[in-house]
Formats: structure tokens, sequence, C-alpha cells
């Protein structure tokens, strides 16, 4: 005869028992049947259900500490979890992403239009022959955005620590990708809503997206300036010179990143 275990805490149990005589829960016979089998399925389901709770209440958590940075980017505070800012950064390089793909969609779209309209051989080779241009390009610009992410990260995080040399504070990676995040996520949000202005408006709402894009610029580059020179001044550099120098390396990558990026 197999052997029975507790369907809570997993101690083995005497034939016929009622109630586990370790933790005191209730045994239903029936359910004990299948065993170590029954108890594994039920530890299985429990760590499914405390994972599935877990990622619930991080982006809840997430979702708050969104807003709360949108509303008031320098008074947002240390974020409940270090992975806040990461979470927004990919958030940020997904959108991207999706952006170019969807308006790669709608162009190729417009021009299998425009060859169906002509009609031949010579308007189908020549539409393929955008269409590749269209698909390349887009290739280029999502590898653009998601290394001018990387390194606009990188840079801040670099002069930040350069900026507070010999002041004794601490620069964490992860509290500070959080700090950077809060400072910018208001670009997040207006670049998820270029993505649905695209979605429903395609082509036509792009005039009004390059104009918000301006604004996510603008606020990235503020944001860039505020995390690097927020908090103490450094005895051995001043902050201004540091910004200056940051922004000169943000130029040359810049620069090294779009012409990488055009011969890839």
């Amino acid at each position: 005869m197999s052997a029975k275990f507790c369907p809570k805490c997993g101690n083995e149990l005497k034939e016929g028992a009622k109630f586990c005589p370790k933790c005191g829960a209730q045994i239903v016979q029936n359910v004990q049947q299948n065993g170590s089998n029954t108890d594994g399925a039920q530890n299985q389901n429990f760590v499914q259900n405390q994972s599935t709770e877990q990622a619930k209440n991080y982006a809840k958590d997430f979702f708050k500490w969104f807003w709360g940075s949108v509303k008031h980017p320098s008074l947002s505070g240390k974020a409940p979890n270090k992975y806040f800012g990461l979470t927004s950064f990919i958030t940020s390089v997904v959108l991207a992403i999706l952006s170019v793909m969807l308006i790669t969609s709608k162009i190729n779209g417009d021009i299998d239009l425009a060859s169906s309209s002509v009609g031949g051989d010579a308007a189908s080779s020549i539409s393929s022959l955008f269409q590749n241009l269209v698909s390349d390009g887009a290739g280029k610009i999502e590898l653009f955005s998601v290394l001018m992410i990387v390194a606009f990260i990188a840079l801040a995080y670099g002069f930040r620590a350069f900026a507070v040399t010999g002041t004794g504070e601490k620069t964490d990676f992860f509290e500070f990708m959080n700090k950077l995040a809060a400072y910018t996520n208001i670009s997040v949000m207006l670049s998820a809503i270029m993505f649905v202005f695209v979605l429903i408006g395609g082509l036509v709402a792009l005039p009004l997206n390059m104009f918000i894009f301006l604004f996510v610029v603008i606020n990235d580059l503020i944001g860039f300036t505020y995390a690097i020179i927020d908090g103490q001044n450094s005895n051995k550099f001043d902050k201004l010179y540091v910004l200056l120098l940051a922004y000169l390396s943000l130029i040359i990558v810049f620069f090294i990143i779009f012409f990488k990026s055009l011969t890839a």
C-alpha cells in the first residue's frame, strides 16, 4: 500500500488519519489516494500561484511608481524595486521597435497598393525593390534605437560616477537607472502615444509624431542632465565641465552608432 502524505506540509500520514499530527490540517481521504503525486501537484500549483501573484504585485507597484514619476519626476524618490528602471527602459526599446515595424508595414502596404493599381511585372519588381529598401532601413533604425538607449544609460551612469568623485557617494547602477528612468518616464508615455497614433491614423499621423518626438528628445536630454548633476558636487571636478564632457561623448557616440548602423 502506498504511503500517504499531508497535502499542506507533506508529512507522512498513518493509514486512516483524519488530521495531520504535524500541522493539524484536516485530511480528506479521496484526495490522498494519489499520495506523493497529489502533494507534488499541489506544491506546483502553489508555486505557480505565488509567481502569478508576485507578477501582479510587481506590475501594480511599477505602474504606481511610473505614474508618480510622470507627475513629479524630480520628487519620485527611491523606487520600491531596483528593477523598475530597467523595466522602463526595456519598455522604451519595445515601443521603438514596434513603432518602426508598424510604420514599415504601413509603408510596404501602400507600396503594394500602388503596385497593384499600376499592374505589370515592372511595377511588381520596382515594388519589391522599394519594400526591401524600406525593410532594410527599418532594421537599421531599430538597431540604432536600441544601441542609443544602451549608450544613453551607460554614459549617464559613467559621468554621474565621475561627477561625484571624491564625495564618498556610492553610485549603484540599478538605483541610478531608477532615477534616470524617473526623469525620463514621460518620454516612455509619449512614445506609447506615438505608437497609438500610428496604429490608428497610419502614416497620416507621422507629422504629429515627429513633433511629439521632438519633446521626447528634449525630455531625455533634460533627464540626462539632471541625473548627472543632481546631488553633491565633487571637490575635484566641477559639474558644468563634467556635463560638457558628457554631452560631447553623447554626440560622438551618436555619430559612431549612426554610421555603424548604416553599414550593418
